[in-house]
């Protein structure tokens, strides 16, 4: 642990004293091992450690949990809301990027309908939004 903002003085008194107690732990142990005439007994093997290499962290990140897939789900749904939002704001501003166009036929592109059965219900109603809007600006998906 390291901590700053110490001034000089008490960083050396500091510094001193894990020294000594250092130094005196030492000793304390020396001395009773001579009074017991005994040896500390040696360090139990280890025991069995789970294998941690590579191969099965890849494998962990790989496998995606039912939970992850969930919130990738309900974050692209949430994407194609968000687009509609923007979209229906510039409406009302009196004008339309073709960029908020673009990016609302690649997300109906690239829609799949979530495993989630309310979530799914959800994402296409979101869908067919999506296209109706596209459809009123002559865009076919």
């Amino acid at each position: 642990m390291r901590i700053a903002g110490l001034p000089p003085a008490m960083q050396q008194g500091l510094l001193a004293a894990l020294t000594k107690a250092g130094e005196d732990f030492t000793t304390a142990v020396k001395a009773a091992e001579t009074r017991a005439g005994a040896v500390l007994p040696a360090p139990a093997p280890p025991t069995a450690q789970p294998a941690t290499s590579v191969e099965m962290l890849v494998a962990l990140a790989a496998a995606e949990p039912p939970v992850e897939r969930r919130r990738k789900m309900a974050e692209a749904t949430n994407r194609g809301l968000a687009l509609l939002e923007r979209l229906h704001a510039e409406l009302l501003a009196g004008g339309l990027e073709p960029e908020l166009v673009e990016e609302l036929v690649e997300w109906s592109e690239s829609f799949q309908a979530p495993e989630n059965p309310e979530l799914a219900a959800l994402a296409s109603e979101i869908e067919v939004r999506v296209r109706v809007e596209l459809a009123k600006h002559e865009l076919r998906v």
